[in-house]
């Protein structure tokens, strides 16, 4: 696992707020960030070593890498240069661009939530609902979390070379998030005890 990776990730730029009388449209920016990859710690968390760091730690320093690279103008700014080159430039010079400016990011990472109630159109109730990222050129690997109705899932589209066993990968993210809820579990319960 290398140190770290470069992620891209769409934000929307009204931050999923759609006006009445208004069409979704493209309002899609995105930032491309460098997030830890393989973590180890020793002792004090937050600390180099050789010791895998606990999944709260792992989720936190992801968290502060985002972090800066969210509150930035890049989202707009890419926003903008997308929407140039796709109406000014022709489309093997676009999609040049865009292959240089993802950074060497080799996933884009989205996250969708959706409605806490199930929808119905004309009267026929929508039971689930799956994400779907195309692939930016030159990023191999797509992944959605959305939320529906009270259930989390998620989506993968990848190139096969990048990802040979769809099934495998999404395992290793569920995972990941059973390993937090457990830490998470065992947190709440010690500090149940210490307010008795």
């Amino acid at each position: 696992v290398p140190r770290s990776i470069n992620v891209v990730v769409p934000v929307h730029m009204r931050g999923g707020v759609i006006l009445p009388n208004e069409s979704v449209g493209n309002n899609i920016g995105a930032f491309v960030t460098r997030c830890p990859g393989e973590m180890k710690c020793d002792g004090a968390v937050g600390g180099g070593g050789t010791t895998p760091c606990p999944p709260s730690e792992r989720l936190r320093r992801v968290h502060e890498s985002l972090l800066y690279s969210k509150r930035s103008p890049a989202p707009f700014v890419s926003h903008h240069m997308a929407k140039f080159c796709s109406e000014y430039i022709p489309e093997e010079w676009a999609k040049s661009i865009f292959q240089r400016a993802n950074a060497n990011a080799c996933v884009v990472v989205s996250n969708t939530r959706g409605y806490d109630k199930k929808l119905h159109i004309r009267g026929m109730t929508v039971e689930s609902v799956a994400g779907f990222l195309p692939l930016p050129p030159g990023i191999p690997v797509g992944v959605v979390v959305q939320s529906y109705a009270g259930t989390m899932s998620l989506t993968l589209t990848a190139e096969k070379w990048a990802v040979p066993d769809a099934d495998k990968f999404l395992s290793w993210v569920v995972d990941e998030y059973q390993r937090l809820r457990v830490e998470a579990s065992q947190l709440e319960k010690k500090q149940n005890r210490r307010s008795c």
